[in-house]
This record gives C-alpha cells, structure tokens and sequence, in this order.
C-alpha cells in the first residue's frame, strides 16, 4: 500500500519539476520587452524636428534634399559656407561673440527657406512634410517659451 500512495507524491514531484523546467527555459528564450515609456528617438541631426518625420517621409526628404542641393550648386555653397561658419564659431565657445550667433542662425533661416523652394520645386509633394516640420518647430519653440 506504501507504493500506491507514494506514487502520486512521485508524479505530483515529477509534474512541479517538469513545469519548473518548463518555465525556465521560456524565460530564457523570450526576449525582455523594451518598457512602455521608451523615450522617443532623438534627432538624427540634419533639420530640428526630424523625429516627428515617418521613415518614409524622412527618406524622401533626404533624396529631395540631395536633389535640390545637386540641381543647386550655389545652396550647396552656401550650405558648406554655413556649416564652416559654424565650426568656426563652435570653436570658440563661450568667447563667441552673440551677434555673430544671432547673424549665422539668422542666415540658416534664409538658408533653410531656400532650401525648401528649391526642393518644392523639384517635388511638389514634400509640401506637407515641409509643413510638419514646421509645426514641430513651432510647437517646440512655443513649449520652450512657456
């Protein structure tokens, strides 16, 4: 009678022992999930507000960018004019005089803007990536004056 009563004990161990395993090896197997408050992206670089972009928007503006720049030797110029300016001001750091900040970001602007004709014109469909960005900016700099 010892036997009969031990037996259930036996597979009822045997069963907790296979379950236990069984867990084990699924815990190690599965991934850990990313936490639901992941941050989003930051910015890639490139234009302030990139992140609000889809991939597919992001790509397209990048090829159009590429374009109007190809098709416009003197934007590319005066990108790359810009962007020595700005190292040039970068290495200066804090001794950077404030106007001189103020006149480059202003130029950037206008830079910007003509950056964005030409690529319209090229593609006119970039019109509402265009414009998302611009809300983003604008959403942003009114959160930071708030």
């Amino acid at each position: 009678m010892k036997t009969i009563s031990s037996f259930p004990r036996a597979a009822l161990l045997a069963l907790a022992l296979t379950s236990a395993c069984a867990t084990a090896a699924f815990a190690q197997t599965t991934p850990t999930p990313a936490p639901a408050t992941t941050p989003p992206p930051a910015d890639t670089g490139g234009r302030h507000g990139e992140s609000v972009l889809t991939p597919e928007e992001k790509a397209q503006l990048d090829k159009d960018r590429e374009a109007a720049l190809a098709a416009n030797p003197a934007l590319k110029t005066e990108e790359d004019s810009l962007k020595q300016q700005h190292e040039a001001l970068k290495a200066q750091g804090a001794s950077a005089p404030a106007g001189s900040k103020e006149a480059l970001k202003a130029q950037f602007k206008a830079f910007e803007e003509k950056l964005d004709v030409a690529m319209l014109a090229i593609d006119p469909s970039l019109a509402p990536i265009l414009a998302k960005l611009k809300a983003a900016h604008k959403e942003r700099h009114h959160d930071a004056g708030a």
